[in-house]
């Protein structure tokens, strides 16, 4: 039984107490959850927002390098072509050069040759016929002779000379050729060092928008090192992309639980910068596709191929060293890298089970993941070969199809 003079103090230290507990309480009050709660959507709200601006921006400058870097390609697909147009040119105006020199060599010989007899018999003088071994008759046939030879010979004479300023010409056309070859080179040469800063700038930018670029990368090597064909590689990566894809959408159903849950406040997500506004679905592709590289169509869909091997899936071009490849048409890139006898190829995914490969690339620009244009570069062709050998196949459902109805191509010559 506590003292007498303790009682008047109970009171007060139960006062002190419940005072103390006055600001626990207020803090797990259901009105300062609220308020906290509040709080915190407004700042998930607002790093939405920011994190949308930023995004908005960085789709814009990405989607500025994208039209810089198609309309580059364009420019140096169509030096290529004129390239080809003037080589061709070139080799047409040597060949007839060589055989106007050697027609008119053979030409001045015969002339040299006649003009000297004309020379032996202008030597004698009319004085001389007198003393001549032959009789005048003899002699008077010989002067209407050579009469008679000197107006044709007169006509050879004009048409060697017409023959000369012909050849010289035709050396002028050659030389202005060459000129023009010249300056085709070196736009070439701007617009192949253009693509490669505009690549660079394009990767930088890439790099703030994706994160684990390296692991992708690895699985799409290890994937490339399973698969026996095309077909299975094709198939790998479309189960892998849809496994990837079916994550993310059980994890935005079914986030995990935790404080932004209760307060359903969800983390707030970037949309993807890197993904071109007006990607266009596949069923727009028939007759637009683009020709991925400026040459020569030397091989079509079902062409046989050599003994032992099944008939050309697809479409083989000839191209010049170091031709630029482009895309041809909308997509993301799937794979990108060496693979069992294509060397290195890049496989874009286009939808709706469509997906285009390209083989026989030296360099490959791109990497999985990422999205393209058509028309946008994407690699270049061998540099040591004379005459590169560029291989697109399509596929759907990873059954190759014939691609030459889906390209914008009229003849075996093809401009980019």
């Amino acid at each position: 039984m506590p003292r007498p003079e303790l009682r008047p103090a109970i009171p007060v230290l139960l006062l002190a107490g419940l005072f103390c507990l006055t600001p626990a309480f207020a803090q797990n009050s259901p009105q300062k959850k609220l308020e906290n709660v509040e709080r915190q959507l407004e700042q998930s709200r607002q790093t939405q927002q920011e994190l949308a601006t930023k995004a908005d921006a960085l789709a814009a400058e990405l989607q500025a390098l994208r039209d810089s870097e198609v309309k580059a390609a364009a420019a140096a697909q169509a030096h290529e072509a004129a390239l080809d147009a003037l080589d061709a040119r070139l080799a047409f105006l040597g060949t007839e050069e060589k055989r106007k020199s050697r027609e008119l060599d053979r030409r001045r010989a015969d002339e040299t040759r006649l003009l000297m007899a004309l020379a032996l018999l202008a030597r004698d003088p009319p004085e001389a016929l007198a003393f001549s071994p032959d009789t005048p008759v003899d002699a008077v046939r010989g002067g209407i002779l050579m009469g008679r030879a000197l107006p044709p010979l007169e006509q050879r004479a004009r048409d060697l000379g017409a023959q000369i300023a012909a050849l010289r010409t035709l050396r002028a056309e050659i030389s202005a050729t060459e000129d023009s070859a010249k300056a085709e080179r070196a736009g070439l040469t701007r617009e192949q060092n253009q693509i490669s800063g505009l690549i660079a700038q394009k990767q930088a930018l890439l790099a703030q928008t994706r994160q684990g670029a390296a692991e992708s990368g690895q699985r799409q090597a290890a994937l490339a090192a399973k698969a026996g064909d095309l077909k299975d590689l094709i198939a790998r990566l479309e189960a892998e992309r849809a496994a990837r894809e079916a994550a993310a959408a059980r994890l935005a159903a079914h986030p995990p639980a935790g404080d932004r849950v209760a307060m359903n406040a969800p983390p707030p997500t970037a949309p993807d910068p890197a993904r071109p506004r007006d990607i266009r679905p596949i069923s727009q592709a028939m007759g637009h596709m683009a020709v991925p590289a400026t040459g020569t169509l030397v091989a079509r869909f079902g062409d046989p191929m050599p003994a032992g091997t099944p008939a050309s899936k697809g479409l083989t071009f000839e191209t010049r060293p170091g031709a630029q490849v482009v895309a041809p048409f909308d997509g993301k890139v799937l794979f990108a890298g060496p693979f069992k006898g294509y060397g290195q190829i890049l496989i874009i995914g286009h939808g709706d089970g469509y997906h285009s490969l390209l083989a026989g690339l030296d360099r490959v620009d791109e990497s999985v993941g990422q999205w393209l244009v058509a028309g946008e570069p994407v690699g270049v062709m061998s540099q040591s070969s004379q005459k590169p050998r560029l291989y697109l196949e399509l596929r759907h459902d990873g059954q190759p199809i014939n691609p030459l109805p889906w390209l914008a191509i009229r003849d075996e010559k093809v401009n980019g």
